[in-house]
């Protein structure tokens, strides 16, 4: 039976955890997505309805990074004004864990999907609602798009750079209109520019611009292919690509990359690697929940600040630090030997360590 403390302690926490959730989830929306689907409805392009859809399918896949977020800025705010340890913390931390292994690995990529259907649903019914006016558009790998003005149907000042494997450009077009279609045979965009010029530059030496006047050549008519394929979480063959797969589909795909290397005598393939890796850094984000809390609870003790904008800001430095070393065992996998799959449990383990270490000194005192 929980006592009349317990029950305060869980009416803050859950409450200041909620309001911290909130905070980061409008946070991490206002980011380029909603920035540019905001823009795209300005422009008259998609309707209030379709906005409103797009932004509850992010929800869930922003979720996954404001809930430890969420957890320790609420741990902080709420234990930093009672000054006590409080045994529901851990509840709702494990709570929160549960919570996150569904939301990464079910939840988050169904709605990811969902959400890249319904762009490509809006885009392919009017595939003038993909290039804005006025706008460097990077969505289509291998390109840099600007379009300088439109006209109803009527695209003009087109300048597109095709950039090689290092990003640099190798060929450079600019042409007074264009227009743009779909072609749902191939599942692509086509623009076709007209009046224009091409610049060819040097495939070994793309920075020398001295040789361009001879490698100059206008055209009447010309078409770019830009499949939506690569923009909406596909590979070829319709195959989806491994942050957009649920956990069924993470495990079946990797079972077939465990047959094809034993059919072929190999170890650790890199198709098994990332697949492994994607799985666990899930389930350590979902676990982050509770190592996050077990570090704040002795912290908030140990700190014993009342001021909810001071906490804020403590729990964004630890956030902050948390996820940086996450992004430094990511930077490894490209290293199988170093197993970067196994590895990415290791800020998990040093914030744990640490808090258990913290509470332990807490408990003797």
């Amino acid at each position: 039976m929980l006592t009349l403390l317990h029950r305060h302690i869980l009416k803050e926490i859950l409450i200041s955890t909620g309001f911290a959730m909130a905070l980061f989830i409008f946070a991490l929306l206002m980011g380029n997505a909603i920035r540019d689907i905001a823009e795209l409805v300005a422009a008259g392009k998609l309707g209030p309805l379709l906005f409103l859809q797009l932004i509850g399918l992010l929800i869930p896949y922003v979720a996954a990074y404001a809930l430890p977020l969420g957890m320790l800025t609420g741990t902080l705010m709420a234990l930093g004004r009672l000054y006590r340890v409080a045994a529901p913390v851990l509840l709702i931390a494990f709570c929160g864990m549960v919570a996150g292994v569904l939301v990464n690995l079910h939840f988050a990529p169904q709605s990811r999907v969902a959400y890249k259907q319904l762009m490509r649903t809006a885009v392919t019914d009017n595939p003038l609602s993909f290039i804005e006016e006025k706008r460097f558009i990077h969505e289509f790998p291998g390109y840099v798009i600007y379009m300088g003005d439109q006209q109803g149907a009527r695209m003009q000042d087109f300048w597109i750079w095709e950039l090689d494997e290092q990003k640099r450009v190798k060929l450079f077009l600019r042409a007074s209109e264009g227009e743009v279609n779909f072609d749902p045979v191939a599942n692509e965009l086509v623009l076709t520019l007209r009046e224009g010029t091409a610049e060819q530059r040097d495939a070994a030496n793309p920075e020398a611009l001295g040789a361009l006047p001879d490698k100059s050549l206008f055209f009447g008519e010309l078409p770019i292919a830009l499949p939506l394929d690569q923009i909406f979480g596909e590979r070829g063959g319709g195959q989806l690509r491994t942050k957009y797969m649920n956990f069924a589909q993470l495990i079946s795909r990797r079972g077939e990359a465990l047959a094809a290397e034993a059919a072929a005598g190999s170890g650790l393939s890199p198709e098994r690697l990332e697949l492994q890796m994607h799985l666990q850094k899930n389930f350590a984000m979902a676990f982050s929940v509770f190592s996050l809390a077990i570090f704040g609870v002795p912290l908030a003790i140990r700190l014993k600040r009342g001021e909810s904008h001071a906490n804020l800001g403590i729990a964004l430095v630890i956030a902050m630090t948390y996820y940086f070393l996450m992004i430094m065992v990511s930077w490894l996998e490209g290293q199988p030997a170093l197993r970067p799959d196994l590895l990415i449990w290791l800020p998990n383990i040093i914030f744990q360590s640490v808090g258990w270490w913290m509470l332990y000194r807490a408990a003797r005192h």
